[in-house]
């Protein structure tokens, strides 16, 4: 699987199992909606690098904000 084929629902898959969730939508916020802390937001990044095969910088993890903007990274539109 390349970054090109990666779906919404795929990352909306991954934060539910990395926050431990039933059910996100695209425009919650990771922290203020969903309740994700700070480690909360770095295990959900080294587990999106890991299993697409990307690196997210570190300058680049305070601009995503929602599931949608961490879609976007993924699929290199950031």
């Amino acid at each position: 699987m390349t970054t090109d084929d990666v779906e919404i629902d795929d990352i909306r898959s991954l934060v539910c199992v990395q926050l431990g969730l039933a059910r996100v939508v695209d425009e919650d916020h990771l922290v203020s909606d969903l309740g994700a802390e700070s480690a909360d937001v770095v295990n959900l990044i080294a587990a999106v690098e890991d299993k697409y095969g990307i690196e997210i910088a570190e300058d680049e993890i305070p601009d995503i904000h929602t599931v949608r903007d961490l879609y976007e990274r993924v699929r290199g539109r950031r």
